[in-house]
């Protein structure tokens, strides 16, 4: 199989916590959905489930996470932002 590579942004909080503002998620193994990111990301950094959230795929809002990603992806997790 295929090694599908997506480049995966964090803003805010979320990028706060992870210390950094982008990684690349690999999968060979199967083929990945968008729950797959949130699992991965809420197992190495507990913290995020806490932080509420959104998806933007390709910049695009996504609110399936059973979208399927494709290689070459751009995934955001953008976090509610306030101001005033």
């Amino acid at each position: 199989m295929k090694t599908i590579k997506c480049t995966v942004k964090y803003y805010g909080i979320i990028r706060d916590i992870l210390e950094t503002d982008s990684d690349v998620a690999e999968f060979s193994a199967f083929i990945p959905t968008l729950n797959d990111i949130k699992l991965v990301l809420e197992k190495s950094a507990p913290e995020i489930k806490k932080v509420e959230y959104l998806f933007a795929v390709n910049q695009k809002i996504v609110s399936n996470l059973k979208l399927v990603l494709k290689h070459n992806d751009e995934i955001a997790l953008l976090p509610a932002f306030s101001g005033g």
